[in-house]
């Protein structure tokens, strides 16, 4: 059946997804793929046959094919009816990806100070979603997690750790120069452009570990910039960023101890 995709990514179609834009994404494009196929075998057909109608015989002439404009318009009405019903279907499929989905019954239930209304994605009053800054640098990526104070937030380098069955948000951007951020079992592609910020977002329906890969020439070592989606349970979650806040304090507290045992008496007085 040409609407079957295979669970993982071949030489026709994406692997599998995890996250309902991603799945939408994948719906989106193996109607494409059967609809070009169909057009493909419809043309092709027409062809073979207007070559055995009109082919020379043996004894005879050819037949000859003589018409007005209006028979142009037989083939091309249907063609127009299905490249406008593509049309609406991309736009439908487009800004059914856009609008975040509500956190599922599994998932972690974010308190207020977690939910933020994106202005580039629609985002139900009942989703709450867990949202999260992806910054890309040459060449990692940095996560910055809900809670604390700008500039003094928890945070992790290479792999992004989330809870299974809750939206998460993505506030995308870049230090540097531009990256695009990609897991391609979670959502599509999205660029990561200096001093400006890109959102999408995913909810990833099963634990497990997902991997990005770099799709955008970042510098000589693009190739090697890559991203990881480590989804756990919601309390792993909670407790990964207890555990997170508190190395974080305690390196900050082990550097200022350093610091001031290292300074020059008498200096700033």
């Amino acid at each position: 059946m040409i609407f079957a995709a295979p669970a993982q990514a071949t030489v026709f179609g994406p692997r599998a997804g995890h996250s309902p834009n991603a799945d939408d994404i994948r719906t989106a494009y193996w109607v494409a793929i059967a609809v070009a196929v169909l057009i493909v075998v419809a043309v092709n057909a027409f062809l073979i046959a207007a070559i055995v109608r009109f082919r020379a015989r043996r004894g005879r002439a050819p037949r000859r094919f003589a018409a007005g404009p209006g028979a142009f318009m037989r083939p091309a009405v249907p063609l127009a009816v299905v490249a406008v019903g593509m049309f609406v279907f991309a736009i439908v499929m487009a800004g059914k990806a856009r609008t975040v989905e509500p956190t599922g019954p599994a998932g972690l239930t974010a308190s207020r100070a977690l939910v933020a209304q994106v202005g580039g994605l629609s985002v139900p009053s009942d989703a709450k979603p867990l949202t999260i800054n992806a910054i890309g640098q040459q060449f990692l990526w940095r996560f910055e997690y809900p809670g604390g104070r700008p500039g003094d937030r928890v945070f992790s380098y290479g792999e992004l750790v989330v809870p299974v069955d809750t939206a998460v948000v993505l506030h995308v951007t870049s230090t540097d120069v531009m990256h695009r951020w990609f897991i391609p079992a979670l959502g599509g592609q999205v660029d990561a452009v200096p001093e400006e910020t890109a959102d999408t977002w995913f909810r990833a329906d099963r634990e497990g570990v997902y991997q990005g890969q770099s799709t955008f020439f970042s510098g000589s070592s693009y190739a090697a910039m890559r991203g990881w989606v480590h989804v756990v349970s919601p309390e792993a979650y909670q407790q990964f960023v207890k555990q997170k806040r508190s190395d974080l304090a305690a390196a900050q507290r082990y550097v200022q101890q350093k610091v001031t045992q290292n300074a020059i008496p008498g200096l700033g007085r």
